[in-house]
């Protein structure tokens, strides 16, 4: 094959490498554009169910039933705080800032059940040796919230737990990992806790950490680097005819 006066004379070697770069970077194009669209309905989901009033929440006999739907739903729990076995979820940033989530658990009234209550971020201070003082939280006139089931987050670095005392701190939130320490009593659920309960954490929930049209910028980038790879590939292979 002639381009621009040159003879096409591509190596098998070359061939084979560079199908399998285009077929990579076009997989993980699609695979940037699937998950923008999976951020984009999360995000519609919450911003629709927060349009919708508090409702009460109490674990019938039903439990399954009641939780099935409860994803971003506002509730309004009756119970009272343990915040001697608080957690602390650490490697949590905010306006570029390192910090942590203060999670409290809460036992709901008339029920052995615990729901885990994120109380908002903290910054951390000079040392992380020297813990600040986790003031008692206000269950007076229930606890309201936005639901949400916590997932194991893409890279996980260590053990849930990263101390042995109260406070435990943790890397994520691990229901199953937890329950050894809450006596199996924990609902397979987390509260954020609404921003107009009264608290001195810093409480701005979002669903998702990164924007759907992030990741679609980086679906952008991969599509490039394939076409890169084929344009360095036929550029490489065009030899001077003698």
């Amino acid at each position: 094959m002639l381009i621009g006066g040159r003879r096409f004379l591509p190596t098998w070697l070359s061939v084979a490498l560079t199908a399998a770069g285009v077929s990579l970077f076009v997989a993980l194009g699609m695979w940037q554009l699937e998950r923008a669209d999976l951020k984009e309905a999360i995000e519609l989901k919450f911003e629709q169910r927060l349009t919708q009033p508090y409702q009460a929440f109490s674990p019938g006999d039903e439990l399954d039933d009641d939780l099935a739907d409860l994803e971003f739903r506002k509730l309004r729990l009756q119970g009272r705080y343990d915040n001697s076995r608080s957690l602390l979820v650490d490697n949590k940033l905010h306006r570029g800032r390192a910090g942590y989530y203060v999670v409290t658990p809460l036992q709901l009234r008339d029920s052995d059940h615990l729901v885990l209550v994120n109380r908002g971020w903290v910054a951390w201070g000079e040392s992380r040796d020297e813990l600040a003082p986790i003031p008692d939280p206000v269950s007076a006139g229930g606890v309201a919230g936005i639901a949400y089931f916590p997932s194991e987050p893409a890279l996980q670095l260590g053990d849930v737990e990263a101390s042995a005392g109260w406070p435990l701190l943790v890397s994520h939130i691990d229901i199953e990992a937890l329950q050894a320490r809450y006596q199996g009593r924990l609902l397979p659920l987390v509260l954020w806790l609404a921003p107009e309960q009264q608290g001195a954490y810093v409480r701005e929930w979002n669903p998702v950490w990164m924007r759907p049209e992030k990741s679609r910028a980086y679906a952008t980038q991969w599509f490039a680097f394939a076409v890169l790879a084929l344009v360095f590939f036929v550029t490489l292979n065009l030899r001077k005819i003698e």
